[in-house]
């Protein structure tokens, strides 16, 4: 058996070994926990049960799946998951009337999105890196992030938004090496579908891949006019709206049938909300910030709204009540803040001009690529932020990570960006090491010492992450429901 045979084995059994963990992580969350610990999943729960019961979707306004005190319901919001979970649901109800085993298998759906995107994220982690070690630090941050795990756990629709972001993104990352043939289209397309059918918090990554689709078939050499490939851009484009209108346009449609002309039934749920809800959570008597003329800046500095934000990114389970340790808040903190100082500064240069150069020097059009790619991302996180930051000020303030959790994988890419950046100093530190004690250049211009270096800075991030997680688990979350 070759060196290369062996390899390849040995990868997919590291590759399997991390799915199992993936899935066993996410059930041992999603057989634990009460019903209706999780954020809003009582709620959420109305609309699957109601289809589950009934056999047909709901009106956003039917008495049955309204919420207690706040009025209005989570039907008036794309409910992909949850159609899918109540037909599962009354499936197999022809079995079994138990209630908890109905539950698990309803959690378990958003289980599977949750291998799913750690599907995508292993393939995003191949496609940007060769360096096995990069391709794991990517995926473990990403994929183990505690709060990530428990968003696949429960009745939600935020599970197929992450899963979502992630084929969109690697179908992006994809198509700058390959461009925008079928298989990036239809991977695109399918993307596009599942976020539009899962949550508006997460529409900033569909913004963002029209953006860089177009931007694709646009030139602009230097000291000549701008063109556009019109051909490519009109037939993939097209393509690639056919099957996202055929995916999405049911729903829409009939958004517009219901309540009178409105596509999003944003303004449908905030009468329904007016009409149904107590005083309390009333649109035009509850408290806002903006409301009590409260300055944004008040809100964001002045509560703790950014620190709660930033904590239940991380790690925050349960009802908002069950917290990990303080000190994995404060290093994951820290070292994020490092590793993004370092992605975002010219580093490169010292080892440039030192004489060593990047491996494959990048052409001016894949330059152009990858920025339009980091500015599709920042495009992204800035709407996704801002979507949260907008809904706490002026409709209810709720600063949890969850909002903001889709922004996870660019920033994370952009963190195991600058990962390779200390790796790529710490190769030109043992190359000058080399090349000073051995006197010229050896054949292997690594030294022994830096190599070793490389492979504990990869290997003691990714069990922090790992670390930071169990104890998560198991320290924190199952004692608490003992």
């Amino acid at each position: 058996m070759g060196r290369a045979e062996c390899r390849k084995k040995r990868e997919v059994a590291a590759e399997v070994i991390f799915y199992l963990l993936v899935f066993a992580s996410i059930a041992c969350f999603a057989a634990v926990q009460t019903f209706g610990d999780p954020p809003d999943e009582i709620n959420r729960f109305k609309v699957v049960n109601y289809i589950c019961s009934h056999g047909r979707l709901p009106h956003g306004a039917d008495p049955e799946i309204i919420l207690d005190g706040y009025g209005a319901s989570y039907a008036f919001q794309p409910i992909l998951t949850y159609i899918l979970q109540g037909f599962l649901l009354r499936f197999l109800k022809l079995f079994t009337s138990d209630s908890y085993v109905l539950l698990l298998a309803a959690r378990m759906v958003n289980a599977v999105f949750g291998v799913l995107m750690a599907y995508y994220v292993r393939e995003t982690a191949k496609e940007a890196w060769k360096n096995p070690y990069l391709q794991w630090v990517f995926t473990i941050m990403t994929v183990f992030l505690p709060q990530n795990i428990f968003i696949h756990s429960y009745v939600n629709t935020d599970s197929m938004a992450m899963l979502s972001v992630a084929v969109i993104f690697h179908a992006l990352l994809r198509a700058q090496r390959t461009g925008y043939g079928k298989k990036e289209c239809i991977q695109l397309a399918a993307g596009i579908i599942l976020c539009a059918m899962s949550y508006y918090n997460a529409y900033g990554i569909i913004v963002a891949a029209m953006l860089l689709f177009v931007s694709e078939y646009i030139h602009m050499p230097k000291g000549k006019r701008l063109w556009v490939e019109w051909k490519p851009l009109l037939q993939n484009g097209i393509f690639i709206s056919v099957i996202v209108l055929a995916g999405i346009g049911w729903w829409f449609i009939r958004n517009m049938v219901l309540y009178d002309g409105d596509l999003f039934a944003i303004d449908a749920r905030r009468e329904c909300a007016i009409l149904t809800a107590t005083e309390e959570f009333n649109p035009l008597t509850r408290f806002t910030y903006r409301n009590s003329g409260t300055p944004l800046k008040d809100m964001l500095f002045g509560t703790g709204y950014l620190t709660l934000l930033r904590d239940s990114f991380i790690a925050m389970f349960g009802p908002m009540q069950i917290p990990t340790h303080g000190l994995i808040y404060l290093y994951y903190k820290r070292f994020w803040i490092a590793a993004c100082t370092a992605a975002i500064l010219p580093v490169q240069l010292l080892w440039k001009n030192a004489g060593m150069t990047e491996a494959g020097e990048r052409k001016k059009e894949e330059g152009k690529k990858k920025t339009m790619f980091y500015c599709g991302m920042a495009l992204f996180c800035a709407i996704t932020i801002g979507l949260s930051i907008y809904y706490s000020y002026t409709w209810e303030y709720q600063p949890q990570g969850r909002y903001i959790l889709p922004v996870l994988m660019p920033l994370m890419y952009l963190v195991t960006l600058g990962v390779e950046k200390l790796w790529n100093l710490l190769d030109w530190g043992g190359r000058r090491f080399a090349a000073v004690s051995g006197g010229k250049e050896r054949k292997k211009p690594v030294a022994r010492p830096a190599e070793w270096c490389q492979k504990l800075l990869c290997l003691g991030i990714m069990a922090y992450v790992l670390s930071a997680f169990a104890y998560s688990l198991f320290v924190r979350f199952l004692p608490y429901y003992r």
